[in-house]
């Protein structure tokens, strides 16, 4: 963590920041942890129509903002709130809220997700088991297997498919 007498505005022009993409996921880092004095992390995320995230929970919370496009959120307690988001909205998940997303439109889906420093430890397992062994090398049931258990070593829990299931009908 850095010292407060160490802080400075950070700017991150827009087209700019580190992307990685593995297991589906297309994301730019816009702020990490250690440039925000470990306090936070964001990355914008692009979701390709039929493409999302499975349910999943963590100890933190994760926020998102919608840039452009249309993205189902689903959240598979006892509730079992749904929607669907455009730009502009918010959708904030607390700790340990099961939350997940697909893209069941025709159009990228945008958006940003702040969360904690913490989050940024399964991006970076995941990014590095991608170095390793590449995912796309992989059946996709395989390349899911390894990421659920980088989550589960990672504080990133995802619910079995058939919560999943919920998250890819309409």
């Amino acid at each position: 963590m850095k010292n407060t007498e160490d802080l400075k505005l950070v700017r991150v022009p827009a087209g700019e920041g580190r992307g990685f993409s593995v297991a589906g996921a297309n994301l730019t880092w816009k702020v990490r942890s250690d440039d925000a004095a470990g306090d936070l992390c964001l990355f914008e995320q692009v979701i390709e129509p039929g493409e999302g995230v499975p349910v999943h929970t963590h100890s933190y919370p994760e926020s998102f903002y919608v840039l452009s496009g249309t993205i189902h959120f689903v959240s598979n307690d006892a509730s079992g709130q749904g929607w669907d988001c455009t730009s502009g909205d918010v959708v904030v998940a607390r700790p340990h809220t099961p939350h997940g997303f697909f893209n069941k439109g025709k159009e990228t889906v945008r958006m940003l997700s702040i969360s904690v420093a913490a989050h940024e430890k399964f991006f970076d397992a995941v990014e590095d088991a991608d170095k390793q062994e590449p995912f796309a090398q992989l059946p996709p049931t395989d390349a899911f297997a390894r990421v659920i258990a980088i989550g589960a070593q990672t504080d990133t829990h995802f619910l079995p498919p058939s919560s999943e299931a919920s998250a890819s009908e309409g």
